[in-house]
C-alpha cells in the first residue's frame, strides 16, 4: 500500500524518494533579521545552529561589557557591535547564494577577515576550510590565541605599570582615563 514511500534519509522527501530543496530565501530579509537580533538572519537561512552561536556570543560578550568598566567595557561593545554586523553580512551573503556551492565561506579573504574581526570565534571556520594547510592553520591558530591572551592579559599589565610608574598615573587621570 505504502510501497512509493520510502525514508533513506533526512536530505529526501517521504513522497517518492525526490531529494528535499529548501527553498530560497530573500537576502534583504536575512540582513535585517541578523539586524534586528544576532543570530535571526541565519536561523532564516536554515542554518540553526550558527545562529544559536552568534546570538549566545553576543549574549555573553554583552553580559561582559555590563560588568567591566572604562576601556575594557568600549573593546566588548566594540566587538558585539563587529560581530552583530558580520553576522548580519553572513545572513545576508548565505541568503544570495542560494544553489551555489558554499566554497567562498571558505576562502583564505574570508576566513581571514573574520580571524581579525571575531577571533576565536572563527577558529572552527579555519580548521573547515580546506584552502589552509594544516601548519597554517595551527600558525592562525597560535596567533589569534595568542593575541586573545594579550588582550586579556593588557589590564593587568597596564596596572603594574601604573604602579611602578607613578607619575604616568598621573598623566592618564589628567588626559581623563580613569584607573
Amino acid at each position: 500500500m505504502f510501497r512509493h514511500l520510502r525514508f533513506q534519509s533526512s536530505s529526501y522527501s517521504i513522497i517518492r524518494n525526490k531529494p528535499f530543496l529548501p527553498t530560497q530565501k530573500n537576502p534583504y530579509i536575512a540582513f535585517l533579521l541578523s539586524l534586528v537580533v544576532p543570530g535571526l538572519g541565519q536561523g532564516y537561512n536554515a542554518e540553526r545552529s550558527k545562529g544559536f552561536t552568534i546570538f549566545i556570543s553576543c549574549l555573553l560578550l554583552g553580559g561582559i561589557a555590563a560588568w567591566l568598566s572604562g576601556v575594557n567595557r568600549l573593546t566588548i561593545v566594540l566587538a558585539v557591535v563587529m560581530l552583530w554586523f558580520s553576522s548580519a553580512i553572513d545572513a545576508y551573503k548565505t541568503a544570495t547564494s542560494f544553489g551555489q556551492p558554499l566554497d567562498w565561506y571558505y576562502r583564505p579573504s574570508y576566513v581571514i577577515a573574520m580571524l581579525l574581526l571575531v577571533g576565536p570565534l572563527a577558529l572552527p571556520l579555519l580548521w573547515r576550510s580546506t584552502y589552509f594547510s594544516r601548519t597554517a592553520r595551527w600558525i592562525w591558530t597560535v596567533i589569534v590565541v595568542s593575541v586573545v591572551f594579550l588582550f586579556l592579559a593588557t589590564p593587568y599589565l597596564l596596572h603594574l605599570l601604573i604602579q611602578q610608574m607613578p607619575e604616568l598615573e598621573t598623566t592618564l587621570r589628567n588626559a581623563g582615563v580613569e584607573l
